[in-house]
Parts: structure tokens; sequence; C-alpha cells
């Protein structure tokens, strides 16, 4: 039997043959299992309480019916469960209204749930993705035309690092607004566009993206955005964990909503 440290769940594991691997990872529960030649991967059912990161690995026999099945002719007893981050831009709701003044910027450390890549062998191929915690849905544009499928989630968007709990399901993004319209800017949704951007991980098991910087010039809901490079400078030696999933990384776009509601 071994126990992972919660910190670090997302080191590689050797998974003997007839064992399984239990991570327990937010509000998600997944179990990889080694048999001869097959991988077998099943999502269990979720708990109610969230949980910081957990994997245990222990001699168990091939999981249920429901189970997918992964041929593997590879000897390779290697697995990783890779952080990643949510295929599509996430709708920040603050919990709160936030206004941004005119010639004012503010920084917002925004935590987003992480997805979980579910990697075999040395090449490490991929089996499946699973978000750490379900999110709904939603249309992010001025109207049914105009605009793109997104997720959403509310968040307290916290302006300060002394704020910020430890929880390595969630990914942090620092976002710097800088509002040089003639108007306020109301917060009063945000689209982070995670698609664009990378994961970094620290050895005390938090996750961090690199810094976003948005620019508003016009009374509009549009903003040039930049992505710096790196993890920022507070997560120095971050290890890179993940990839940005698309490659365009600066330009005008729109991520603000509801401007004048």
């Amino acid at each position: 039997m071994n126990i992972v440290a919660e910190s670090r769940w997302w080191t590689p594991q050797t998974i003997p043959s007839g064992h399984t691997a239990t991570l327990r990872l937010g509000t998600l529960e997944l179990r990889l299992n080694r048999s001869n030649h097959e991988w077998l991967l099943a999502l269990e059912k979720t708990h109610e309480d969230e949980v910081a990161g957990t994997i245990h690995i222990a001699n168990q026999s091939p999981l249920g019916a429901n189970a997918l099945r992964y041929t593997y002719h590879d000897s390779s007893n290697l697995a990783l469960f890779r952080p990643a981050l949510a295929d599509r831009p996430v709708v920040i709701k603050p919990r709160q209204p936030v206004f941004v003044l005119p010639g004012q910027e503010a920084v917002f450390y925004i935590s987003t749930p992480t997805w979980v890549a579910v990697c075999v062998g040395a090449s490490q191929t991929v089996l499946r993705e699973f978000p750490s915690e379900r999110l709904s849905e939603t249309w992010f544009g001025p109207n049914t035309i105009v605009g793109e499928l997104s997720y959403a989630i509310a968040t307290h968007a916290r302006s300060h690092l002394s704020e910020l709990p430890l929880r390595p399901y969630r990914v942090v993004t620092p976002v710097r607004i800088e509002n040089r319209a003639e108007t306020p800017l109301p917060m009063k949704k945000l689209s982070l566009p995670v698609p664009l951007l990378s994961i970094y991980g620290l050895a005390n098991g938090s996750l961090w993206t690199e810094s976003v910087h948005m620019l508003r010039t016009t009374d509009s809901d549009m903003a040039m955005l930049n992505v710096e490079s790196g993890p920022p400078s507070y997560a120095q030696g971050a290890a890179l964990l993940s990839k940005p999933r698309q490659a365009d990384r600066t330009g005008l776009v729109r991520v603000f909503s509801d401007l004048f509601k």
C-alpha cells in the first residue's frame, strides 16, 4: 500500500498489475486499475465534501462492469493524473459587485477547477479527461448569435494573495484589469480564456497559470488581452505541468459582459 502526499497528486505513479490507484480530488473520485495488457478506468460516485487531493494505491481486483477498458500491450505500469484547464472559457461572476474606476487598475486572483487528464505509459497517452468539479454551461456574448459557449462559476475575486486558500483542485490565475476608458468598469461577468493558459505546480501543492493582462481603452465590453510568459513572480520555481490548449495568446477580445444592464 502506498499513500501519496496530498500536495503533489500529479506526481507520476507506478501501478503494479492487479493494483488500483484511487484519486480523490475536489468532488471527483477516479479509479485506475492496471491488469495484463489493459487499463481500466472508472468514475466513482462523487463526494459531497471537497477533498484536497489524495492518491491511494492498493491491491484490488479489476473494477466493475461500468469501467472503461483500454487495451495496452506496453509493459509500462507508469500512470499520471495530469492537471489541465477547461476546454472552454470560464465566465467569472464575482459574489459581490466590483467596479474598476477610470484610470485605475486592479489585480484579482481567480481560481477555476482543474480538469484531470488520465495518462498512462512512458508516452503519457491520455485515456480521458474529467473535471474535478462540474460546472454549468453558459453563453457569453451580446446576443444568441455573437458569442461562445462557456462554463460559469461564481468567485470571490480576491485581491490579496494572503486571502487565497490552498486548494490543490483549483488553479489560480492573476488577472490585472486596467481601465483607461472614461467610464467605470462594472465587473459583473468576466470571461477568462483558460484554454490559452498553462498550469504550473509548486511543491506546496498550489497550481498557477501565467498572469493575464486585460486593457480596456473604450466604453465597451472589449479589451486587449495579453498572457505573460511563465509563472507569476510569487510562484517562481513552479514546474510546468500542462501546456495551453490553444496558441493564440494576445489580441482584442470580448471579456466583459452586462456593462450597462
